[in-house]
């Protein structure tokens, strides 16, 4: 009996152990909130996303965090967008909520109609390396009640680690992971940007670049950084 509740015991550290090894790229506690101000190429403030990490589950070697958001336009004309994103660490790697990538105030346009959206994650191991090729990801969206049914599907390409870097921002100064990618909109009209992210772990997102043909369109940076 002694040896079956020590394998126990052993098994289920190996567990908690596994999962600590995971680098979450959001807030680690309840009740954290963050902003991101977005700007436009001349730094102009086009408008806030606010997160609050509202829920954090920890089941063997995964844990999940769920993030509540906010949208809100500078002049607010239109009304604030709220969703919730839910992230995931599973065996030491780190899976981004894709829904994110979806256009909010689009998709609340198809208020009423039935709307299925299926997704591949995005990640960042907990090992990764400068150099490294991370794997891409999508999300799609397929609208139906509509006179005319509709889908659009974003895919997230070509995601490499550039380096790891030090970013200083009115939130603070943070370590951060370097990310480029390209983001390919299939829609209506189609498009391609391609962005430049900086996370850090236990943070999140702490600045954002986005560039079309090379060119600096605008940018988000982390504003404020709150623990409870």
């Amino acid at each position: 009996m002694k040896i079956v509740l020590l394998s126990f015991a052993f098994i289920l550290l190996a567990s908690i152990t596994r999962a600590q090894e995971c680098k979450a790229f959001i807030p680690y506690e309840k009740g954290t909130t963050t902003e991101l101000t977005n700007y436009d190429k001349k730094g102009k403030e086009l408008g806030t996303v606010r997160q609050e990490l509202i829920d954090v589950v920890h089941n063997g070697n995964t844990s999940s965090y769920t993030m509540h958001q906010v949208i809100e336009d500078a002049k607010g004309k239109n009304e604030p967008m709220e969703a919730n994103l839910t992230f995931k660490c599973v065996d030491g790697v780190f899976y981004m909520d894709m829904s994110g990538y979806l256009d909010q105030q689009q998709m609340n346009a198809y208020e009423g109609m039935e709307v299925k959206v299926s997704m591949k994650e995005i990640d960042i191991p907990a090992s990764y390396q400068v150099g490294q090729n991370l794997k891409d990801g999508y999300v799609k969206a397929d609208i139906t009640g509509s006179p005319i049914p509709m889908s659009f599907t974003v895919n997230v390409v070509n995601r490499l680690v550039e380096a790891e870097e030090e970013l200083t921002t009115p939130a603070g100064t943070f370590k951060c992971v370097k990310i480029s990618q390209e983001v390919n909109t299939k829609s209506i009209i189609n498009m391609t940007i391609n962005t430049v992210e900086w996370y850090a772990e236990g943070v999140g997102a702490v600045r954002t670049e986005t560039y079309k043909k090379g060119k600096l369109m605008g940018y988000s940076e982390l504003t404020k950084f709150t623990k409870p």
